[in-house]
């Protein structure tokens, strides 16, 4: 591994760096982190031998999101609200008041923020409710702006993604229309949408025009451009400034449900499919235009979890899991998609739907976290020791199915569950 193989000379001066001043725990601002959806924090996270729970708050109702976390506070989305906790102690500090989503409703479009004091959050538009975006106020817990999009036979089941444009801050988030044949598993439609963040003004929507909808298909900017993957199995790259499409290429005959990451070393875009693969797409960053598609070997099930990019080790990592028989971690080469290791490498854990978040300080091993969306409802922390890992788990109070997965800022990690706990990882 790249950065672990330090001379002894090179740990000092790390070390004399770190004791010369203390560095702030970093925001996670957004789904798998930024704009890139690295998944990748250069903060310690829970890094004892052991891990475990400190914290079970009971957030109002069930958590299908990942935490968004601003300096000293980590607010959570749940069913029928948005909440704030104080990040040392989970004690509770506020909610938007009125409420900004539908009471009742599943909310699985995780929020963004800006990194500073607003923080955008969808509601999904289950059960024929309108999709709605609202923009609130971190610091009061107030609205600043909230807009309804899309029709509203449509739900919002996409990360929001955030990207300060030239200093104009843009959000992206796409719709899906689900099948009347099958609406658990197939769409027929969806459309992409992009916003100013600053009062919420449409900049331009795009129809899906290849059959399938944007189920979790998160977008990363890349340039002046953005990409995301469809329900079709296809990767579609499109101007920012107007949606334009610029390409497309076709990965696979089944649905993409994971967002799609950035690897900027490489160029390469990475996503992974229902068809149980991870891929890699090359794109040039001046054009837009995609290129060489490589798959990784086949997994053991088929995946929703977005790949978490680590630039300092040359390697991906992504889970797999299916409800019934449980799941497992991959670690891959980031460019050939070759596998390292798989954890564990025999038998299964729980199933990962959730996207791997990666603490790496760049002088201990890389730690991996992934929550476990069945009725045991563990997180995991997997330690990549390069051509090797271990896993530790812990099982919070209150246990059940947990879809999302984990944010990390400082020493901790936070997690929710469909029971609507809140917890955090020490």
């Amino acid at each position: 591994m790249k950065n672990k193989h330090f001379s002894m000379l090179a740990c000092v001066m790390v070390m004399l760096v770190a004791f010369s001043s203390v560095a702030a725990a970093s925001n996670w601002s957004q789904f798998q982190k930024n704009e890139k959806h690295t998944g990748i924090t250069t903060d310690d996270g829970p890094d004892d031998a052991t891990i475990s729970i400190n914290g079970n708050i009971p957030a109002g109702s069930g958590i299908e999101t990942v935490p968004v976390i601003l300096g000293d506070y980590v607010y959570v989305e749940g069913a029928s609200n948005l909440y704030k906790y104080e990040k040392s102690t989970l004690n509770y500090v506020a909610e938007c008041s009125p409420a900004i989503v539908t009471a009742g409703g599943i909310q699985n479009a995780n929020p963004a923020s800006d990194g500073n004091n607003i923080i955008y959050v969808v509601d999904s538009g289950f059960g024929s409710n309108q999709q709605k975006i609202t923009a609130v106020y971190a610091n009061n817990m107030t609205t600043k702006w909230s807009t309804n999009f899309a029709p509203a036979a449509q739900q919002c089941s996409c990360p929001v993604t955030y990207y300060n444009d030239n200093g104009v801050g843009k959000l992206f988030v796409g719709t899906v229309n689900m099948s009347a044949t099958d609406p658990v598993n197939l769409s027929d439609d969806g459309t992409y949408f992009a916003f100013y963040a600053d009062n919420g003004t449409e900049i331009w929507s795009r129809d899906s025009t290849t059959g399938g909808g944007y189920y979790w298909a998160g977008a990363v900017v890349v340039g002046d451009f953005l990409v995301y993957p469809d329900d079709a199995g296809t990767l579609t790259s499109v101007y920012i400034s107007d949606g334009t499409k610029v390409d497309e290429k076709d990965l696979s005959n089944k649905q993409i449900r994971s967002s799609a990451a950035y690897n900027t070393d490489d160029q390469l875009i990475y996503v992974a499919g229902k068809d149980k693969y991870a891929h890699a797409v090359a794109i040039n960053p001046n054009t837009g235009m995609l290129g060489t598609h490589t798959t990784s070997s086949q997994m053991a099930y088929s995946s929703t979890s977005t790949p978490a990019y680590n630039a300092a080790d040359d390697r991906i990592y992504v889970g797999c899991g299916s409800m019934v028989n449980g799941g497992c971690l991959y670690c891959l080469n980031a460019t050939t998609l070759t596998t390292i290791w798989r954890a564990p490498q025999n038998s299964l854990i729980g199933n990962i739907q959730s996207s791997p978040a990666v603490a790496d300080d760049g002088i201990n091993n890389p730690l991996i976290f992934v929550t476990g969306n069945d009725e045991d409802g563990l997180i995991y922390r997997i330690t990549d020791s390069g051509s090797s890992y271990s896993i530790t788990s812990v099982g919070p109070p209150n246990a059940t199915y947990s879809l999302a997965g984990v944010a990390i800022s400082d020493n901790y990690a936070y997690f929710g569950n469909d029971d609507g706990y809140l917890y955090k990882v020490n």
